[in-house]
Order: structure tokens, then C-alpha cells, then sequence
């Protein structure tokens, strides 16, 4: 009897609780939260829009970024559009400035926030472009970085065989192929893979590649 009514007072404590916080402001109804979150859905798909025409309008002097921003599919420019958002807060820049042309009564600080945007947008377009490269080094990186790692075996001894036949490196002695440990035989492929890809770095990357597609795409 007793558990029965101190759960009783316990329901009718919180409920008084909630209402309490209800009232005060504290605490938002099932509805509200909805209402929140269309509102902050809403206020995205705002600067998104805004954002486009100010890349349009504004982007004028820098016709291959602009092309390049509003090349992108509405997925891709909403993502970029949210990034540069979260950077330019970091930098103390609300993009709702620009876009929204409030900081035109500044021309000064309106220039600052420009360049920072442009800065930004030139050094995501450089970065997606260069993006190639720096997939291939990391994928060497993977490859040539811990000998002993057995999830990059296969593709280290793929790339070793393809390097011998385009002679970019010589086989293992007979003999260190019979004496040495699978990891020091692995040491040695590394060594040679090194040594092929501080010669030509491009040559190298052409068979790396080619290693790869023969061998399904490699590891992750």
C-alpha cells in the first residue's frame, strides 16, 4: 500500500513540476519542439537561398568560383553553404550579414567579411580539385607506413610485383625470400616501394593505381 502511494505522489510531484516549468518558460511542449525545428529547417533553406544569390551577384570578379559554387548539386551547395556558415561564426562573421546585406553600412567590415568568404570558398575548390592527389598519397601512406599491418599485405605485395615488372625495383634474393620472416620480407617490399616512388613520384602513382584495379580497388 505504501509503494502504491508514494508512486502516487511521485507521478503527481513531476506533473506539478512540468506545468511549473510550463509556465515559466522552461520547458517546451511536444509542439513547440516541432515548431523549433521546422523553424530552424526553414531558417537553413533561407540562407541557402540567400547565399545563392549572393555567390550570383557578388562572384562577378571571380566568374570560375562563381561557375564552379553554383555548379554544384543542391546537396553539395547546401553542405558548403552550412560549413561556411559554421566557419565564418568562428571568425565572429555571421553570414546572415552578407547575404542578407546588413553589413553594407560598413563598407569596411563588409570587405573583411568578403574576402574572408572568398578565401574560404577558393581554398574548398582547391582542395576538391587537388582532392586526386591527396587520395593517392594517403593510399601509399597505408601501404608503406607499418610493415607488420596485415590489412595492406596483399595490396603492399601486388604493388611490389607490378613495380618489378614495370623495373622500377629488383625481386628479393632467392635466398632472403627463403630465410626472412613474412615481416621482414614485407620490410623490403617497403624499402623497394619507397625507393620506386622518391624516384617518379608520377610513374609511381600510375602503377600504384594499376595495382589497385587489378586487385578489386584495395583496402579502406
Amino acid at each position: 500500500m505504501l509503494i502504491f502511494i508514494l508512486t502516487g505522489f511521485l507521478v503527481v510531484l513531476a506533473l506539478l513540476v512540468m506545468y511549473a516549468l510550463i509556465l515559466g518558460g522552461y520547458y517546451e511542449t511536444p509542439g513547440q519542439i516541432l515548431e523549433a525545428a521546422k523553424a530552424i529547417t526553414l531558417k537553413k533553406a533561407d540562407v541557402s537561398l540567400e547565399f545563392r544569390d549572393w555567390v550570383d551577384t557578388d562572384l562577378q570578379e571571380n566568374p570560375e568560383l562563381r561557375k564552379w559554387v553554383l555548379g554544384l548539386p543542391d546537396e553539395g551547395f547546401a553542405a558548403l553553404t552550412q560549413r561556411l556558415a559554421a566557419f565564418c561564426a568562428d571568425m565572429n562573421i555571421q553570414l546572415e550579414w552578407l547575404t542578407g546585406r546588413h553589413i553594407d553600412v560598413a563598407p569596411a567590415a563588409r570587405q573583411a567579411a568578403n574576402t574572408v568568404v572568398v578565401d574560404y570558398l577558393k581554398l574548398c575548390r582547391k582542395a576538391l580539385i587537388r582532392q586526386n592527389d591527396v587520395a593517392l598519397f594517403a593510399t601509399y601512406h597505408k601501404i608503406v607506413m607499418n610493415p607488420s599491418d596485415a590489412r595492406y599485405r596483399d595490396a603492399r605485395r601486388r604493388l611490389f610485383t607490378r613495380l618489378i615488372a614495370e623495373n622500377l625495383a629488383q625481386p628479393l634474393p632467392a635466398y632472403e625470400m627463403i630465410m626472412a620472416s613474412e615481416t621482414q620480407r614485407q620490410e623490403l617490399a617497403v624499402k623497394a616501394i619507397r625507393e620506386a616512388a622518391a624516384k617518379d613520384w608520377t610513374v609511381f602513382t600510375r602503377v600504384m593505381g594499376e595495382a589497385s584495379e587489378a586487385g578489386g580497388g584495395g583496402e579502406k
